[in-house]
């Protein structure tokens, strides 16, 4: 499952608790004409949740990679401290109402943050066109917002 929500659809998805695993940046060839980069985010993205008898949830998890379109000015500020590396759950994502960078009338770039949940304020801000949610296997329920390490693709 691909969705492109890079734009109208930007707020119709909540990332809130949906856990960063890996980071992956995909530079461009310019001696291939290809100018594109991406930042791909390896999550388990939260699809919902039902609470159970007792109080207890179960939580509808799919590995997936949010993969950000034509990334540049990228800053990554984010600490473990005291903690071995865990993976970083997500607070909120934020794109900025206007474009910062306007290239004819179809090329639009905006600012984008992703608040993490790192007791040190942790974020990454960048530029981009927009985002896209690609499906890594399939959608399972669980009992945490995590998807077990051996379960993971």
């Amino acid at each position: 499952m691909t969705r492109d929500v890079s734009r109208l659809e930007a707020d119709d998805l909540t990332f809130h608790d949906d856990c960063i695993y890996g980071l992956r940046l995909v530079s461009p060839e310019p001696d291939l004409d290809d100018w594109d980069s991406e930042l791909i985010l390896d999550i388990d993205h939260i699809l919902g949740g039902v609470k159970l008898d007792g109080g207890r949830f179960r939580f509808l998890l799919v590995q997936a990679n949010l993969c950000f379109e034509n990334v540049s000015d990228l800053r990554v500020s984010f600490s473990f401290p005291e903690f071995n590396i865990i993976p970083l759950p997500i607070d909120r994502i934020e794109r900025s109402d206007e474009p910062v960078v306007t290239r004819g009338d179809n090329y639009h770039e905006f600012l984008w943050t992703i608040h993490l949940n790192d007791r040190a304020g942790g974020s990454l801000t960048f530029r981009s066109i927009g985002y896209r949610l690609e499906q890594v296997g399939e959608p399972a329920e669980f009992d945490e917002q995590t998807i077990p390490k051996q379960l993971r693709v």
